[in-house]
């Protein structure tokens, strides 16, 4: 037999009280529309009795409010992101809202066609990593909307938009640094080939660590879409190859210093005896690893409280007096085995 459907209106029939009556009681709002605590509470014990839940989606209809945030990112089983996600979904529970998160897979179109089911959705507000080619003018328009945008990991230089993000630049050079002061000038640079924010600035800092030392530039680009295949596996070999003096190499994110560590080893090369290693965002893995990585450490939890803390902020200040906020968190080095080159006498 098919479980009988409830509703407001039903539920007003039988107890022979307004649907106004029983709507306030199931929003919240009895007490402040003066209905009697007896009534509230013959109300509460029908709708526990016959198991009734309301809408979700007519709820926000009705109120222009859904107590849901949604968390789009580029991709929601990378460790980073998925750490984040856990973080602000338990910050957010607390005080009743529900996160939903989703992979953009670095598309704009999927990125966009996302943004509008959730605004027929009625969501509070959007945490967002742009993908590459998202049109900033999209950006603007959204951040400007009742239900706010925070962009998160990186941001669009072009959009006064509100972000929290780590200083990219700094925590690249903390790396670098470390190289030369271990003595190490001949320093290769392993990024994707995006001009995103986050990659822009660790590259940056690499460009004018070259400058200032007078050190020759020997960057690879791998294609974001191409990253885990075997033909990068092949240019990441080859750049190795071409660049045989190499003392030290900087992985602009962890999972190509995970690529790039797997041919390393294929090729013989010894990590740090013959090569030493940094990679920009930590990983378990590099821990355990043998010899364990050091890595740009990004403060997950500290980026979680501020993009949770920044959003309720915004969702309760009317359009009208919100103002654009721009947090940029430090990183921290890490140092681990895998810096530490030793280098041979009369080398």
């Amino acid at each position: 037999m098919q479980k009988k459907k409830h509703s407001i209106k039903a539920i007003a029939k039988e107890l022979n009280i307004s649907v106004t009556t029983v709507s306030f009681v199931l929003n919240g709002k009895a007490e402040e529309n003066r209905i009697s605590q007896k009534l509230i509470d013959k109300v509460q014990a029908y709708v526990k009795e016959i198991g009734y839940h309301p809408s979700q989606l007519a709820k926000s209809l009705r109120t222009g409010k859904s107590n849901i945030i949604v968390f789009m990112v580029e991709d929601i089983s990378n460790p980073f992101f998925a750490t984040i996600a856990k973080l602000i979904e338990d910050r957010a529970f607390i005080d009743g809202y529900k996160i939903i998160y989703c992979s953009t897979n670095n598309d704009p179109y999927k990125t966009m066609g996302l943004i509008r089911m959730f605004k027929d959705l009625q969501v509070d507000g959007y945490i967002l990593t742009p993908p590459v080619g998202m049109d900033p003018k999209l950006i603007d328009e959204l951040s400007k909307e009742r239900n706010p945008l925070i962009l998160f990991d990186r941001y669009l230089p072009e959009v006064d938009s509100s972000h929290v993000v780590i200083d990219n630049f700094q925590g690249a050079k903390q790396g670098l640094d470390l190289f030369l002061q271990n003595g190490l000038k001949k320093i290769g640079f392993i990024t994707l080939d995006s001009d995103q924010s986050q990659m822009h600035d660790r590259r940056e800092a690499y460009e004018q660590v070259c400058k200032a030392e007078g050190i020759k530039e020997r960057v690879l680009k791998i294609p974001f879409d191409t990253y885990s295949s075997v033909e990068t596996e092949k240019v990441i070999e080859n750049y190795f190859l071409e660049n045989k003096d190499l003392e030290a190499v900087f992985f602009a994110t962890n999972y190509l210093a995970m690529k790039g560590m797997q041919v390393i080893k294929q090729l013989g090369i010894k990590i740090p005896d013959d090569l030493a290693v940094i990679a920009f965002d930590d990983n378990e893995f590099f821990k355990f690893n043998t010899p364990s990585v050091t890595s740009i450490v990004q403060p997950k939890e500290e980026i979680a409280q501020n993009l949770i803390q920044l959003m309720f902020k915004l969702i309760n200040t009317d359009v009208e007096k919100r103002k654009s906020s721009k947090i940029v968190l430090q990183a921290s080095l890490k140092e681990r085995e895998s810096s530490k080159k030793y280098v041979k006498v009369g080398k």
